[in-house]
């Protein structure tokens, strides 16, 4: 196998380039004999010898989200805590997986294994399945001969990630529903409702009302035209999400100026990025390193960007706080326990509190939000279709206060 190596030689001097070995342990232990002091080492796809298979592309070109590598980490977790083997774990995960993609990565991890590659050197091949965390964390429990205990920790992260994930999509659900469905029902009403009522108002006698009027316009222009709106509003939400390779979409830097949602996005950023740091220290991982991976989870590229520069700092011998507190990336309470946990070597416990604060700011916040945006949303509706209504009405009682006098 053949790794891109970045290391420290001494104090000042950062060597990179390239080395092969039969595995990440051996790769680790040569560098370490050089006098080398590893900061990033990751491994190069061996190019292959013939043309690959109609399986194997279709598995370099997905992917898992969350739930799928949760739920293929309680699996193995539960096999390996019955004492099951890792190379037979894997393969009754083989025999038993539901979808072609799952059976061939499981069957190339296994063929890796047998031919002699580590469990994490095999998980590194597929990052689109495992993030560098999860194969930093299988690498430090395979070293440490406890794979179980590194499990149980990615399984209680991971499903620590997702719960806050589903917190924030289910404070939001209910409002977006209410706002699509509010906005195509005023949609409908404009578009083909009030055009069948403005037929009686074609024999009316005097001027109609500016509202009445506006409204007309309103409703006349939506009922020529509402094709053309449907296909900019999905064209639009296009726009939106996509993304091209490397880059975020439209819709992920949008949410990072909107009003409440930014405050709620950063803390989010925040917890996962302290949860993360936090357990690639507790597993020890070098914090260089867990740095690196941890920053991924961060989600503004441009904090992402600065803390690279933090690790560069760090390497260059400057203390992790003083490092942070160059930059804006995190308050001055963050940077203050971080120098705290520094002094008194607890660096890992200090950053879950700090993620488990977060979390529960962010559970606060969340519930502030839904109960605000709910009635908001229903005044709002109520409001607009309100003024419809006396619109509408507004001829008639004019009508009516002429016929009187």
């Amino acid at each position: 196998m053949k790794f891109v190596y970045k290391a420290k030689k001494n104090l000042n001097e950062i060597v990179e380039g390239r080395i092969e070995g039969q595995n990440i342990e051996q790769v680790l232990e040569e560098l370490q004999a050089k006098g080398l002091v590893t900061l990033s080492l990751e491994p190069l796809e061996p190019i292959p010898s013939n043309a690959p298979s109609a399986a194997s592309l279709k598995l370099k070109s997905g992917r898992w989200g969350s739930k799928q590598l949760v739920l293929f980490t309680q699996k193995l977790y539960s096999l390996i805590n019955s004492r099951v083997e890792l190379l037979n774990a894997l393969r009754l995960l083989e025999k038993n997986s539901t979808t072609q993609v799952e059976k061939s990565l499981l069957g190339d991890l296994i063929k890796r294994i047998k031919d002699g590659e580590s469990f994490s050197g095999c998980l590194s091949y597929y990052p689109q399945y495992f993030p560098r965390l999860y194969v930093n964390i299988i690498h430090t429990g395979e070293s440490t001969g406890k794979l179980k205990e590194a499990l149980i920790q990615l399984l209680d992260y991971l499903r620590r990630l997702e719960d806050l994930k589903l917190k924030v999509k289910q404070a939001l659900a209910y409002p977006i529903f209410m706002s699509v469905v509010g906005a195509g029902a005023v949609f409908v009403m404009l578009t083909f409702v009030l055009p069948k009522l403005a037929a009686m108002f074609e024999d009316f006698q005097s001027e109609l009302p500016l509202p009445t009027r506006i409204l007309l316009d309103i409703s006349s222009f939506l009922k020529n035209n509402w094709i053309y709106i449907i296909l900019v509003v999905i064209a639009l939400v296009f726009y939106l999400r996509f993304k091209k390779p490397g880059q975020e979409s439209a819709f992920s830097r949008l949410k990072y100026r909107i009003p409440i949602a930014k405050d709620i996005i950063y803390k989010q950023s925040v917890a996962n990025f302290s949860r993360s740091l936090s357990l690639l220290l507790q597993s020890g991982v070098n914090l260089l390193t867990a740095l690196k991976d941890a920053s991924a989870l961060i989600g503004n590229p441009i904090y992402a960007q600065q803390l690279e520069l933090v690790r560069k700092d760090i390497s260059e011998g400057v203390s992790f706080s003083e490092a942070l507190g160059k930059f804006n990336i995190f308050p001055d309470l963050f940077v203050q326990m971080i120098r705290v946990g520094e002094e008194g070597g607890r660096l890992d416990v200090v950053l879950a509190d700090i993620a488990a604060s977060y979390e529960d700011e962010i559970e606060a916040d969340l519930k502030t939000v839904s109960s605000l945006i709910e009635p908001a949303i229903i005044l709002v509706l109520g409001v607009i279709i309100g003024a419809m209504v006396i619109a509408m009405l507004l001829p008639i009682f004019n009508m009516s206060s002429l016929t009187a006098t």
